[in-house]
């Protein structure tokens, strides 16, 4: 980041900091606003993260959280009281760019990173979406780091990591399915330890675990016993021209969400429920509120619609309650399809020829996936056929992969005798 850019920061961040709740634990968990993408008792949750952090908790060990900067989610607002580092984090990169420019050595030895780790001494770091500064503070303190992916079905290795040397990468790999496990197996030649576990959400919806759900988890499905189908639409946040070259649409689509052939769809279909569901990075970012008033607006003009409810409930407890699932190439296919929900991709980036023309081939060999041009018939035609399928439930309720997995990292973490045994 550029100084000049840190000026214009300072205007428009918040530097809201409790760096001094920091307290001695064994595991710190580390992830961002846009990762908690549900609520739990008025908080907001982190699906992935919180999950793992739960468990961990369940066997004994002291946990942390920390919100990754420019967090807003912290303290009383967030599931298990983050931290917010946002003032630390400010003045240690500025520091580090008054020394880059005019030379004077504002600078510590040490980054933000690593002082909390020394706060905290903690011996096991599990994040989502982490930072070289805070990879390398781990191995600097000898802190066994673990990358949670927070996505299912990578079909390269994403954010560089590829290229990035071994200290400035997670010392292992947590990921969701095979097809990324094989991917980022490549890393392995690198030191970095890759290991496949079920994934920790979804799992709590199995048959037979649901009874252990908040009750503000479960669906109120009488809305939608009046029509014929229930079509769940992921939305995605790149496709109102914010994110990347996405010059294969042929420009943004008009609304910035969907293409006007589903709008038309959900006006003349009055027989289908229609559940928009919101990615949580335009939920919890407010740049963009207007698109939610968008859909505010859309859905007050189509009652058989609604994207409320469907964008704060868990994925998985709105998919147990829908027949198809519709989006451009959203990762929710993957879990919709463990709920057996078949989904349709329409996104020109997954079609042949496009730069993800490989992605969701192993859902698509299997039944759960559909790529196709967006043509108004051919989605009618794909949603009148569509039916629920056997949940693609793969290891999901493999609970010794799980534990065979973690007590692995608590080892590796030196950890395992503090971890209580059930």
């Amino acid at each position: 980041m550029k100084f000049p850019q840190f000026l214009t920061l300072l205007k428009i961040i918040n530097l809201n900091d409790d760096t001094s709740r920091l307290t001695q634990c064994d595991a710190v968990f580390f992830c961002h606003d846009v990762d908690r993408g549900v609520s739990l008792d008025g908080e907001a949750y982190a699906p992935l993260c919180d999950s793992v952090r739960e468990y961990c908790v369940s066997r004994g060990l002291r946990c942390i959280t920390v919100a990754y900067p420019w967090s807003k989610f912290t303290g009383i607002r967030a599931f298990g009281a983050p931290i917010s580092m946002n003032r630390s984090y400010f003045f240690d990169r500025l520091a580090r760019k008054l020394h880059q420019y005019i030379n004077i050595d504002l600078l510590a030895q040490k980054n933000v990173f690593e002082k909390i780790l020394e706060r905290t001494g903690a011996s096991l770091i599990i994040t989502i979406g982490s930072p070289t500064d805070l990879s390398r503070a781990a191995r600097e303190k000898d802190v066994f780091h673990i990358e949670l992916l927070h996505g299912i079905g990578y079909c390269s290795v994403p954010w560089g990591w590829d290229r990035l040397p071994p200290d400035s990468l997670p010392q292992g790999v947590l990921s969701l399915d095979e097809v990324s496990t094989l991917v980022f197996r490549e890393l392995e030649r690198r030191g970095i330890m890759v290991r496949q576990i079920p994934n920790p959400f979804l799992r709590r919806f199995l048959p037979g675990r649901q009874g252990a759900l908040p009750k503000e988890w479960l669906y109120d499905s009488s809305y939608s016993e009046k029509y014929i189908k229930s079509v769940l639409i992921s939305l995605q946040w790149r496709y109102a021209g914010d994110h990347g070259d996405y010059s294969y649409l042929d420009g943004i689509l008009n609304n910035g969400l969907f293409y006007e052939e589903i709008a038309k769809l959900v006006a003349e279909r009055r027989d289908i429920v229609w559940k928009f569901r919101f990615h949580p990075v335009q939920l919890r970012q407010r740049k963009y509120q207007y698109l939610l008033n968008f859909m505010d607006k859309f859905v007050a003009a189509n009652p058989n619609s609604e994207w409320r409810e469907s964008s704060s409930l868990p994925l998985p407890a709105v998919a147990m309650n829908c027949d198809c699932h519709i989006t451009m190439s959203s990762m929710a296919c993957y879990d919709v399809a463990a709920m057996g929900l078949p989904s349709l991709l329409l996104c020109p980036s997954v079609l042949p020829g496009g730069p993800l023309q490989n992605s969701f081939e192993d859902l698509v060999a299997e039944g759960y996936a559909t790529k196709s041009k967006i043509h108004t018939v051919r989605v009618y035609q794909w949603i009148s056929n569509a039916n629920r399928m056997p949940p693609r439930s793969r290891d999901i309720d493999n609970d010794e992969k799980w534990e065979e997995t973690f007590q692995e990292i608590f080892q590796i973490a030196g950890l395992e005798g503090r971890v209580v045994v059930n």
